[in-house]
């Protein structure tokens, strides 16, 4: 027999499983203490029996759902994702989950209260509802926490795996029209704002906000015309971190125009003279505070470039949306979609091909010409 069921007290009771023997021969039990009517107990003794029947060797913790999230969250997520990645996945398990799933008992967590979940997120409930890309976030954390806890045999099947997410429909990316960038840039310059050579610098090479935030002038070539990218900045629970791009095609070269050198060469002058009037030493960040101390907070150029936006009759346009623009430009211009992928920083050509796919409508119609005039009778 490999296990036994005894009577602790009138409601308790006490499983007890034989594991094996250790090196020195010694018997290994399991014990466990299950409160309820004895027929509770036996479900759960059949239920270790079983899992022992598949190999899968049973542990002393019966984790709730709650606590297995924190304990994904520590052991999985936090040692291997970027902070702001970490701060995300806390804030959906702490919001979203625990509230309803939490005091679930991990091992009898079912598809019916995953699918029940995502139903009450996307209807509302006693709150907004959740559109469907903020309902698939959650599907995708409970689907990554139940995978870790398959994987260290705390349970036989991940329930999540049964149930579909909902669908998210595909958004293009907005980007804005040439004479929209043209105005704002041109607004900035006049203005002279203290951010403009990072704003343009953002449209004229499609860095990420972070990325641009980051550089020192070590980073940047003016003899090879050429930035480095090896940094960004993000904004997490923490405050502002310097942390590695967020895909190893994040760290990359990308190559300057000579007019954008100049604008920044004209940035680094000025940024000496400003630092002569302060009695300080040039700084060694591309766009410091206005003081020249310190990392200006990401958070500040996505505000300057929404109020000039405004003020340049193109609201909308977003730090975010002069990333867009630079690589829908380049696709239009007939550059290869593998070198706007590597100078913007996707992953692969085919993101940037999904991404900015509405920006080229007259592809498919030059493709047929091209073939038709491909398959023409020599003269």
């Amino acid at each position: 027999m490999k296990g036994t069921l005894r009577q602790r007290g009138p409601s308790s009771w006490e499983i007890q499983v034989f594991l094996g023997r250790d090196s020195n021969g010694k018997r290994i039990r399991k014990t466990e203490t299950v409160r309820g009517k004895k027929s509770v107990a036996e479900r759960r003794l059949r239920e270790i029996l079983t899992d022992m029947d598949k190999g899968i060797t049973p542990t002393k913790t019966r984790y709730k759902l709650g606590e297995w999230l924190d304990k994904w969250l520590e052991e999985k997520i936090t040692p291997n994702c970027k902070s702001k990645t970490v701060d995300r996945y806390e804030g959906i398990i702490r919001l979203h989950i625990k509230p309803t799933l939490g005091h679930i008992e991990l091992s009898k967590l079912s598809p019916l209260d995953v699918q029940n979940l995502e139903t009450r997120l996307l209807l509302g409930g006693p709150k907004e509802p959740m559109e469907p890309k903020g309902v698939e976030a959650v599907h995708n954390v409970m689907s990554g926490a139940m995978k870790y806890a398959l994987r260290l045999e705390q349970i036989t099947r991940n329930p999540v795996a049964l149930v579909s997410p909902p669908t998210v429909p595909k958004t293009e990316a907005y980007s804005p029209e040439l004479s929209q960038v043209r105005n704002l840039l041109s607004l900035a310059e006049s203005n002279g704002h203290p951010l403009w050579a990072c704003i343009y610098l953002i449209a004229y090479t499609g860095m990420r906000r972070g990325e641009a935030l980051a550089l020192t002038w070590k980073h940047v070539d003016f003899d090879k015309m050429r930035i480095s990218i090896a940094q960004s900045l993000v904004v997490a629970a923490g405050g502002v971190l310097e942390e590695t791009p967020k895909t190893e095609n994040g760290i990359r070269t990308v190559d300057l125009d000579q007019q954008t050198a100049e604008v920044l060469k004209t940035h680094r002058d000025n940024q000496r003279i400003l630092a002569t009037e302060l009695g300080i030493n040039p700084p060694e960040k591309l766009f410091p505070r206005h003081d020249l101390s310190g990392w200006t907070h990401p958070n500040t150029i996505w505000y300057a470039v929404r109020s000039l936006s405004k003020q340049a009759g193109c609201p909308g346009v977003t730090s975010r949306s002069l990333r867009h623009f630079h690589a829908s430009m380049l696709l239009q211009a007939g550059q290869n979609p593998a070198v706007v992928a590597q100078r913007i920083g996707h992953s692969s050509p085919k993101i940037t091909m999904e991404v900015y796919a509405h920006a080229l409508p007259g592809w498919q119609e030059d493709a047929a010409e091209a073939f038709a005039e491909a398959m023409k009778p020599a003269a």
